[in-house]
């Protein structure tokens, strides 16, 4: 407590908090946008030193006219004093007048006005969700008039940086950066705001200016503010605009193709609704385009959140690449509506069942033979355990039938180096196949747990889709290892009910046609939607899809406390409407040019010291 204070004055006052900082005006503080025009100051002695100069000492002469003179002198010496002193103090100020306009002094404003110097990066959202119609306009053209609001402020003493989407910053002057701004048109690039703010934070503050500001002009989707909070140094001001209401949208996410068909799945967003999402038609066209290949379309309803699939005409479909693309009807946003896809049809496979492998692989054989997916060969050969023959290409392994031979096949795999082989006897379970649906929840009764697979590949290397393909109560049931896959049980009914499903021929096809031979891979990147392919000398041995980020489709707006939050904090960040942001930008440090006011001070003194001047003379 404070001391030599009476003791009413160690308690606080039962009366409302007030603010600990009293409101008071800030001290005046005047800076120059040319201080070197201060050194004209200088100028202000030349009129006294002329009235120095100027003076006289008349001589002293003792005769009557002298002596009437001096007399007439001393009565209106006061009067003369004054008239010199004011030209002198006239002529001093005008010339101080001028010099303080030429350095052009900026003084602080609530207002609006000029600004001092400024360290600025314009942040400019268009990512994709940019292209959403929101009340009749594009969101990207509300967010351009904002930015060419900003860039419009600055002078050529400011230092100015441009952010879009592809999160580069375009530093250059204040009409080069709104041209970039009037030609910028909705990306494919989906932005990071968080770390945008974070790096545009960084560029302003390494600047060695008073004005730091990032202006952040964004739709602030929710769910490109979710991943984290940006470190923004003290002393930076982040100014975000207010985000337009919410609308519905629903975009495609993804488009798998496996076993003959296409699972497509949406993403989006409602428009603040509690109405369940509706079903929504899907087309889907293949082939088309491209040569020698006649265009196939097929349909289907898909809601949002959920995927649905679309079977495709594998009798139509000849060997090696197609493309299609999936279609939405239009919506708000029309970047999302199509996504396009591709997928390899693989030859018909040449498979060889042996004596071990079982009746219902046999008859299943026999079903793909005649629907013409697999043909007679030794490309991939499925045993019962037994030792496959040595030029084998694939082999798929089932265990054997007589517990007594597992030791023996064990050996079988290990000489083929294989590090999976068969432990001891499992518990009954379901199966779990993301990466082969139709095995997913089929019942198993028998199996071997499947053993070590310590990353090695065997018999031929590694491919893209080797290691754990489906699990039985969490332990692996369906491995593959270089061009060997296990099984942990039979495909037999003692076994497991797999046979007796209508999935088991379907099974035996991706078995033999994809998961045996393997899969080219194929991946996905942002960008404009398009497919390129990889290519090895003159096989094509991959692709790369192109399309939206899904996360682009949902347009929930993030509430004014979560993107405060994650641009910076309270004290850092601002979600601000657009009057409030074209209030706000640049105020920290606002200031009014007062050259004019100065200038027309000096007219005012120029004007008396002439009349001045004149009555002297």
């Amino acid at each position: 407590m404070a001391e030599s204070l009476p003791p009413a004055w160690h308690q606080l006052p039962s009366r409302t908090d007030r603010h600990a900082v009293w409101s008071r005006a800030a001290p005046v503080d005047v800076s120059f946008l040319h201080p070197l025009a201060l050194l004209g100051l200088a100028a202000a002695a030349i009129p006294a030193l002329l009235h120095l100069l100027q003076r006289r000492v008349p001589p002293e002469l003792d005769f009557p006219p002298v002596r009437y003179l001096s007399a007439a002198e001393r009565e209106s010496a006061r009067r003369l004093k004054l008239r010199h002193l004011l030209l002198l103090v006239l002529r001093t100020a005008l010339i101080v007048m001028i010099v303080l306009a030429a350095a052009r002094p900026l003084v602080p404003l609530r207002g609006g006005g000029a600004h001092q110097p400024t360290a600025a990066v314009i942040i400019l959202d268009n990512s994709p969700s940019s292209g959403a119609v929101v009340d009749g306009g594009l969101v990207l053209d509300r967010l351009r008039v904002a930015a060419r609001s900003s860039l419009a402020r600055t002078t050529s003493a400011d230092r100015l940086w441009l952010m879009l989407c592809d999160g580069v910053l375009r530093g250059g002057t204040r009409e080069a950066l709104l041209a970039i701004v009037d030609s910028t048109h909705s990306g494919w690039q989906r932005l990071d705001l968080v770390q945008a703010v974070e790096r545009a934070a960084r560029m302003v503050d390494a600047q060695p200016l008073q004005g730091r500001e990032v202006h952040v002009l964004s739709d602030l989707q929710r769910t490109a503010l979710i991943s984290g909070r940006a470190a923004v140094p003290p002393g930076v001001r982040v100014l975000a605009l207010e985000p337009g209401r919410a609308v519905a949208n629903r975009g495609i996410a993804s488009i798998t193709v496996s076993e003959g068909a296409a699972i497509i799945a949406l993403s989006g967003s409602g428009a603040g609704g509690n109405d369940s999402p509706q079903p929504v038609p899907v087309t889907i066209h293949i082939g088309g385009g491209q040569r020698d290949r006649g265009e196939i379309a097929a349909r289907g309803l898909a809601t949002l959140g959920s995927a649905v699939t679309v079977s495709l005409p594998a009798q139509s479909l000849a060997p090696g690449w197609w493309i299609g693309e999936a279609a939405l009807e239009p919506d708000e946003l029309r970047a999302d509506d199509r996504r396009p896809f591709t997928w390899r049809v693989a030859p018909p496979a040449r498979v060889t069942a042996t004596s071990g492998a079982g009746s219902f692989v046999a008859a299943a054989l026999a079903v793909l033979q005649e629907g013409r997916r697999v043909s007679e060969g030794r490309d991939v050969v499925i045993s019962g355990g037994e030792a496959s023959p040595a030029s084998a290409g694939a082999a798929i392994v089932q265990p054997p039938a007589d517990a007594a031979l597992v030791g023996q096949a064990n050996r079988t795999l290990a000489s083929r180096g294989v590090p999976w082989h068969w432990g001891q006897p499992g518990t009954p379970g379901s199966i779990t196949a993301p990466q082969v649906p139709v095995l997913d929840g089929t019942p198993v009764a028998r199996r071997y747990r499947l053993e070590g697979g310590g990353g090695g590949g065997g018999g031929g290397g590694g491919g893209a889709s080797d290691g754990v393909l489906a699990t039985v109560n969490g332990e692996p049931w369906l491995v593959r290892s270089g061009n060997v896959v296990l099984l942990g049980s039979r495909l037999d009914t003692a076994w497991t009910t797999l046979p007796t499903t209508p999935g088991f021929v379907p099974f035996i096809d991706a078995l033999v046609n994809r998961i045996a031979i393997g899969q080219a891979e194929v991946s996905s990147a942002e960008g404009a939607p398009h497919v390129q392919f990889r290519t090895r000398g003159a096989d094509t041995v991959g692709a790369t899809v192109f399309g939206p980020d899904p996360r682009e489709s949902d347009l929930t707006p993030a509430t004014p406390a979560l993107a405060t939050a994650a641009l910076g904090g309270r004290d850092r960040a601002e979600v601000l409407s657009a009057n409030d942001f074209a209030i706000e930008r640049f105020s920290g440090t606002r200031r009014a040019d007062a050259s004019m006011l100065l200038l027309i001070l000096a007219l005012l003194l120029a004007a008396t010291e002439l009349v001045v001047a004149t009555r002297t003379r």
